[in-house]
């Protein structure tokens, strides 16, 4: 099932392996003194899209206002010792008493007349009233209570002699990459709703320390600089413990990386920005699906002048199944007639990232890939890929317009299985969440600082799929021969194609004293054939959002 394996895989099976730069210490709060700090990050932001639905009247005129509070306590309270923590409060909550008086999620008064308070409903897309629960059209945005406190992360970590020991549930990742996002403010679009995160058991030590150690000799000094070094990370996650008392059905991964970092390198004789040169493997393994699966991220940054770049490879490969399990169930209702296969594994996605300075003005040159599949059967190779969900790339049609197409479709795979006594629900995985997927994306972007305070950022994005958008789900519930092609249908119901469309995108960021910032940002679809509908209908979408941030 090609979509699942791109949040599965692309999002999961990469955990800590893109981001273990963590274990490297790659972090400002890695220091030896006593301290207690707290970072508060509090977002309002006001959302309207004209229409979220490119082919239909369910969701026209979306327009909300959303809270999210961010507190990142750090307690340091002997010197090397230090315990950290990520709370979320009121995040995705609505502003407003919202909901109807005693149903689920309850408004505070039986008149919107006398609302006084409001309360912690937030949304999702969900059947709507009276409508087919197999029939996608049936699913748009309803109202649901949230969890006004979230606890995201609690870990603890010490500098030993030897290098950095760090234990819990950390973050999974240590900046923007594609195949995990720490949920860091680091996106030049959009905004970070997410925080990759992994239970686990963390070693990094800088092993150039040994050469300095054996060049210098008795004159070797200790350099603590996580910015500046050779640094060696191995990591285990425990990422499943359903059954306490039985092992079978656990899955652990392990990961190990080197990270190449160069503060002031010099080269030819000149001055380059920082360099850093990444490399990890992972792997994940269980008994219970006989899940096999590894993933080798590759990064690379560097600079000289006015040019920096930054590129990223992920490739992930293996088998599992997992996947097979669900979407057996969702081919054959009868189990006895269900085949399970052990699926194989393929994918890769790429981006880079080329930005050239002029002064006031930065010049970007964008590149993303996605790898996809329009074959959804559990027969073939699972081929696709999926960025890490904060991943952003542009502003509406992968953050908006497929996501609510996507799960959509997820919601009626879900709805045929839910009865039907499976161990594995890979259709919840469908859904993208606003994540880059089966696609390959030129954007070319322009930014503006007039002054150091105010920033206004351009761009035109271009977006192909790299296999024809295929809705796997309803193309599977289609299904009715050898031949799965005259089957398959794209998100919208119509035939898979490749070409997205057209999206200009316009951002204009003001800051305040370093503390407030008030963004505005714009953008307009054109939508190309991949999201038409069976007849060939796709109306052009809008976005505006103004949105309010306090750093602290």
């Amino acid at each position: 099932m090609a979509k699942a394996v791109v949040r599965l895989l692309g999002g999961l099976f990469v955990l800590a392996v893109a981001g273990s730069a963590w274990g490297a210490g790659a972090d400002e709060r890695d220091t030896p003194e006593k301290s207690v700090d707290l970072d508060l990050e509090y977002r309002f932001q006001m959302m309207y899209i004209n229409p979220l639905e490119l082919n239909g009247l369910v969701a026209r005129e979306v327009g909300y206002a959303q809270h999210r509070l961010r507190l990142e306590p750090a307690f340091r309270p002997v010197v090397g010792v230090s315990l950290f923590a990520q709370v979320d409060v009121l995040d995705g909550v609505l502003a407003g008493d919202n909901g109807e008086y005693g149903g689920d999620p309850s408004a505070g008064s039986g008149l919107a007349l006398t609302s006084r308070w409001p309360n912690n409903a937030g949304f999702k897309v969900g059947l709507l009233e009276g409508r087919d629960p197999l029939d996608p059209d049936s699913y748009g945005l309803t109202l649901t209570e949230v969890d006004p406190v979230k606890i995201n992360r609690v870990w603890g970590e010490v500098m030993l002699p030897v290098g950095l020991l760090r234990i819990g549930r950390q973050p999974a990742a240590s900046g923007p990459g594609i195949g995990l996002h720490d949920g860091s403010r680091t996106n030049r679009w959009g905004v970070s709703r997410y925080s990759a995160t992994a239970d686990r058991i963390l070693f990094a030590t800088k092993v150039s320390e040994v050469y300095r150690m054996i060049r210098d000799g008795a004159a070797y000094e200790t350099d603590r600089a996580m910015d500046d070094g050779v640094f060696l990370v191995g990591a285990e996650d425990l990422a499943v413990e359903d059954d306490p008392s039985y092992g079978g059905d656990d899955l652990k991964q392990g990961v190990g990386m080197l990270q190449v970092r160069v503060k002031e390198p010099r080269l030819f004789g000149m001055d380059w920005h920082p360099f850093l040169f990444q490399v990890a493997v992972g792997g994940r393994f269980g008994e219970q699906f006989k899940t096999s699966v590894y993933s080798i991220p590759v990064s690379l940054e560097f600079g000289l002048g006015p040019l920096r770049f930054q590129g990223e490879l992920v490739a992930i490969y293996g088998q599992t199944q997992e996947i097979s399990q669900g979407m057996a169930a969702l081919r054959e209702a009868d189990e006895a007639k269900r085949v399970i296969r052990d699926q194989t594994i393929q994918g890769m996605g790429a981006r880079a990232i080329l930005d050239v300075e002029m002064g006031p003005v930065t010049g970007t040159l964008e590149f993303d890939y996605a790898q996809g599949d329009s074959d959804p059967r559990d027969e073939t190779p699972l081929t696709s890929f999926s960025f890490a969900r904060d991943a952003n790339v542009g502003l509406l049609l992968f953050e908006h317009v497929l996501a609510f197409e996507t799960a959509r479709s997820a919601a009626v795979g879900i709805q045929n299985l839910q009865h039907m006594g499976v161990s594995s629900f890979p259709l919840t995985e469908i859904a993208s969440d606003g994540r880059v997927q089966n696609a390959i994306v030129f954007f070319p972007q322009l930014l503006v600082k007039p002054v150091s305070s105010l920033g206004i950022r351009g761009g035109v994005m271009f977006a192909w799929a790299d296999a024809p958008v295929t809705d796997p789900i309803m193309t599977l519930l289609n299904e009715d021969g050898e031949q799965i092609a005259d089957d398959a249908v794209n998100w919208h119901g119509g035939k898979p194609a490749k070409y997205y469309g057209t999206e200009f995108d316009l951002q204009v960021e003001w800051t305040f004293r370093e503390h407030f910032i008030w963004t505005v940002e714009g953008a307009a679809l054109l939508p190309g054939a991949a999201l038409q509908d069976e007849s060939g209908d796709a109306v052009p979408s809008f976005l505006l959002e103004s949105r309010f941030t306090f750093l602290f």
